[in-house]
């Protein structure tokens, strides 16, 4: 008989734990979903309540510490503003936004000198010109908008104006691309697009009825230039996307090292008003490479002469 209700007994209390375990997680679900339903309707006192009970039983919740602090702001108590948002912030979410957002309290608050000093923080680190929209929508920022330091902010937040995005500039022109033999092959316009943050190339064949177009970019998550070239042919999978790296004055571009064959193209200035644009091919796992085109581009005022 015990034998029998040993397992019935153990069944009963792994419903009873399991219970146990759920609703928590259950009421806090629902305590949040509170919480941000009175945020959505810009309830802010009642935000304030709940997302008070939100981070007293969910004190890693990123979230929640973040709003928490916007409804302060809005609430105009600016010293727990502060306090919740450093608490979003130390948890790592959001660092950014959340250095931006004490700016903001700071700004708010009237402390202008305090919210320079954030703002000039966030400027200086790698992420910084992704914060720009944000803070030029930031309403408490409007009293600062006609210091000169707030200019010079706006400036440092200006876009893609650290000098690796700008090693590629060498390309930037209006060219005449020749062969080796010195025969015009086509031409080349290569132009600085948002803000310089993108090199746009549009090619065009002396031969006629071929044209394409590269979209150009330094990326900061991987430190690497990518290149996507599409053309007139209809057939975008003609030319896959390269990336790479600027080494010994060079921009080395290069299609997925997985995939056969693997193409390698090359950018470097061979004089000034002359870049040297090449490409190669390795069947072998890039053991072994063969040209596969080769180029000069001239600057046509140049060439003009």
């Amino acid at each position: 008989m015990r034998l029998i209700c040993i397992p019935l007994l153990l069944v009963a209390i792994s419903i009873v734990v399991s219970a146990v375990q759920t609703q928590p997680q259950t009421t806090a679900s629902e305590s949040t979903k509170s919480a941000d339903e009175a945020f959505a309707r810009k309830d802010w006192a009642t935000a304030v309540q709940r997302y008070e009970a939100v981070v007293a039983s969910q004190p890693e919740n990123g979230q929640a510490w973040q709003n928490l602090g916007e409804s302060f702001l809005q609430l105009k108590t600016y010293q727990k503003a502060a306090e919740a948002f450093q608490n979003a912030a130390q948890l790592k979410f959001r660092p950014l936004i959340n250095q931006l957002n004490l700016a903001r309290v700071f700004a708010a608050s009237g402390d202008s000198h305090a919210a320079l000093a954030r703002l000039h923080e966030v400027a200086a680190s790698p992420q910084g010109p992704q914060a720009r929209a944000f803070v030029l929508m930031s309403s408490e920022f409007e009293s600062l908008k006609s210091t000169t330091e707030y200019s010079q902010v706006l400036e440092e937040l200006a876009p893609c104006r650290r000098p690796e995005f700008h090693q590629f500039d060498f390309w930037v022109g209006d060219w005449e691309v020749r062969d080796p033999a010195g025969n015009v092959v086509g031409s080349n316009l290569v132009t600085h697009e948002q803000e310089g943050c993108l090199l746009v190339e549009h090619w065009t064949s002396s031969r006629g009825g071929q044209t394409g177009t590269s979209f150009n970019y330094y990326h900061v998550g991987d430190g690497k230039w990518h290149q996507l070239y599409l053309s007139n042919s209809g057939n975008a999978g003609a030319f896959p996307p390269m990336s790479g790296e600027f080494r010994d004055n060079k921009v080395v571009l290069i299609t997925d090292e997985k995939a056969s064959p693997v193409f390698r193209w090359t950018w470097y200035v061979i004089a000034p008003g002359r870049v040297r644009q090449m490409a190669e091919q390795s069947n072998d796992g890039e053991k072994t490479w063969q040209t596969v085109w080769d180029s000069v581009y001239v600057d046509k005022k140049r060439a003009e002469k």
